[in-house]
């Protein structure tokens, strides 16, 4: 199995504003089949421009998942530019969240964003 890279991204922004001195994009994020599997350290995002903005991606919020009642808590890294995925495995039951391992295969999901950049 191949893990998931910025290709397996679709992004769609479906809304663009402004808010104080910069510029706020809303949108979607689909990705996933089942079969490609979550890399080390987290799924790399596709490039900037892919979100809206030319310069940088100030922030990056996962505010929803489409038509999904469990799943999977969502963290960007904005260092590595890499969605991270957590899960409560079942030896940590009540205890934190951890990182998804590399066996995991997300079926196709479609969460929403919001992002702040240039």
């Amino acid at each position: 199995m191949a893990a998931l890279t910025a290709a397996s991204f679709t992004t769609v922004v479906s809304l663009r504003g402004r808010t104080a001195k910069r510029k706020m994009h809303r949108g979607t994020l689909t990705f996933g089949n089942g079969t490609d599997t979550y890399p080390t350290a987290g799924i790399p995002l596709p490039t900037r421009d892919k979100f809206g903005f030319t310069r940088v991606i100030e922030e990056l919020i996962i505010t929803g998942n489409n038509a999904r009642t469990d799943d999977y808590v969502y963290r960007y890294n904005k260092a590595a530019n890499k969605l991270l995925m957590y899960e409560e495995e079942a030896a940590a039951a009540g205890g934190p969240l951890l990182e998804c391992d590399v066996a995991e295969a997300p079926t196709a999901r479609t969460l929403n964003y919001i992002a702040y950049g240039w």
